[in-house]
This record gives C-alpha cells, structure tokens and sequence, in this order.
C-alpha cells in the first residue's frame, strides 16, 4: 500500500493543540519573554496553559505552553522567533 502526501501540512488538522517546549538558563526574563513571542503569532496565553519545571540543579528551565496551532506558517514563525532569542537554548 503506497500513501503519497504532497506536504507536510496535510500531516496536521488544523487547528490544533499544540505544545510548545522551550529550555534555557534559569533568569528572570525567560518566561515573560517567551509568551511575549508566543504572543506575538496567537492569543494571550492563560496562565493555566503554562508548564514550568526546574532542572534538577536549578540551572536550567523548561517552559511549555499549549497553544491552539492554526497553521504550519503559523508554528514555524513561532519556532523561528524562539530559536533567534539568545535566552533560549532549544526548542521542541
């Protein structure tokens, strides 16, 4: 049996729920600068929709936020945003 798909975007039901996972140094502008761009491609974000979680020694921190995705265009943005932020190490 052969399923051919032409892109990527025919993989996902949009919209959707989706996570978004950020890790970086523990500081204090991490958080609020994630959600603000987050922010900046969906809604405000609900306090209720945000993971937060030391590392085991402290010195690091994983965010998620679970967003309600609309696009492909619209998800790769926000990864693009994160990844060009110099407080966050990596994106899931």
């Amino acid at each position: 049996m052969t399923t051919n798909i032409t892109s990527t975007d025919e993989l996902w039901n949009f919209p959707c729920d989706y996570s978004v996972k950020v890790f970086g140094k523990t500081c204090d502008e991490l958080h609020t600068t994630v959600c603000t761009i987050v922010e900046q491609h969906t809604d405000k974000i609900h306090p209720d929709s945000i993971t937060i979680k030391q590392s085991s020694k402290g010195g690091y921190v994983s965010i998620t936020l679970k967003i309600i995705a609309t696009s492909r265009v619209q998800l790769d943005c926000i990864n693009q945003d994160l990844q060009d932020c110099k407080l966050v190490a990596y994106v899931l």
